[in-house]
């Protein structure tokens, strides 16, 4: 049992932090997805997808340490990136940085075609 106990207490705490590594990934991607769905909308005001973003990761817990947002509207597109270190449990272990990008289309008008 003393020979068994570290093993098991090891694998459980580094499925706990894979677990808190995804969690960062997926908050971080829905971040990013958020300030590109308001960032595109017609006529949006500018640094609106990064607050939207900045909003989702501060209700979303402290799962994504130290994030960035970083909205890039250019044309016809727009898109949002979202970069952090995910939250540590395991203080030995390092852990990749996380990094998600989304991006979408800006709504345009479009004229109406003739009957």
């Amino acid at each position: 049992m003393a020979v068994v106990l570290p093993a098991i207490l090891v694998l459980l705490f580094a499925s706990v932090q894979a677990a808190a590594w995804f969690l960062a990934r997926a908050t971080a991607l829905n971040a990013a997805q958020e300030a590109v769905s308001a960032q595109r909308v017609y006529r949006a005001a500018d640094g609106v997808g990064q607050r939207r973003a900045e909003e989702f990761i501060h209700r979303a817990g402290d799962w994504l340490t130290g994030s960035k947002v970083t909205v890039q509207p250019g044309g016809d597109r727009v898109s949002a990136t979202v970069t952090g270190q995910p939250l540590r449990i395991v203080p030995l272990i390092p852990l990749p940085a996380v990094s998600e990008t989304a991006s979408g289309t800006v709504e345009r008008v479009t004229p109406e075609p003739p009957p």
